[in-house]
């Protein structure tokens, strides 16, 4: 079976302070479409034509297939062969551990991929975890710090981990040695019950939460390093506009590393 995805896109965007409660961060302008847009066409290239996108009272999906439609007819992908399957979290103040978990119970597939909204990479980082899963539990990419990056420290979720294994993870853990970049493969049907226990014990909890939860349950939780990746969390102005720096047509980095063939010269 192929494997689905589901991409977190419940949320406020408090930090743009937009006037309009269905303009989400994930719907600004990026390249030749939107931030999204490119998020869904790297998972496509990656072989997956079932997506779960869980988002907020506010979303308007009507509108969002449409540009995402419009966007993969522009490069010449046949979107009746992609599933957009929106799944509606209302209550979003419960985090988006709790988007994960509505998530989770929407998958058919034995394995997922977990994605944000608004995470961009210079190479298809989701084909990279599916080509290197092996039945892990999960499997978090993470950002080793060999390299300068474009991230903000203080924001990332911080990853402890040794040979393989993950051990702590969270934004204030004292000692680490890697950064959560916001992708992960993951075991449904294990990690379904992981997030059932998590969101009966806890009202508010984070994707860390469940991903802490399994490494106490001696479940197979590893990292996997990608050195040489540029990427970035769209979280506020000053990243959005990081990323339409280090993303352009005249830089070396385009998203996903994605050779795309347009039809029109806009959209």
């Amino acid at each position: 079976m192929t494997t689905e995805s589901i991409i977190l896109a419940a949320g406020y965007s408090s930090r743009f302070n937009f006037k309009d409660n269905s303009y989400k961060k994930y719907l600004l302008p990026f390249e030749r479409s939107t931030i999204l847009n490119y998020v869904i066409v790297g998972m496509i290239y990656s072989g997956i034509d079932k997506i779960n996108l869980i988002v907020d009272a506010h979303a308007k999906t009507t509108k969002i297939t449409k540009s995402c439609y419009r966007f993969l007819k522009r490069i010449g992908i046949n979107s009746d062969e992609l599933k957009l399957n929106f799944i509606r979290n209302d209550y979003i103040e419960r985090e988006n551990g709790y988007s994960l978990f509505l998530g989770i119970n929407e998958v058919e597939s034995d394995k997922f991929v977990l994605s944000m909204s608004d995470h961009i990479f210079s190479i298809n980082i989701y084909d990279d975890l599916i080509k290197n899963f092996k039945n892990e539990d999960i499997v978090l990419a993470t950002d080793p710090m060999k390299i300068d990056g474009y991230y903000d420290l203080e924001d990332c979720t911080k990853v402890f981990g040794e040979n393989y294994e993950i051990k702590e993870i969270g934004k204030k853990i004292s000692e680490y040695n890697r950064l959560d970049m916001g992708a992960f493969i993951m075991k449904t049907n294990t990690i379904k019950n992981v997030a059932q226990k998590v969101a009966d014990k806890l009202q508010k909890f984070g994707v860390s939460d469940i991903l802490l939860s399994a490494v106490n349950n001696n479940l197979i939780v590893k990292y996997l390093d990608f050195p040489e990746t540029i990427w970035l969390d769209v979280d506020n102005h000053i990243e959005y506009g990081k990323l339409k720096k280090i993303f352009n047509k005249t830089n070396e980095y385009q998203p996903f590393n994605l050779d795309l063939s347009f039809k029109k010269s806009t959209f």
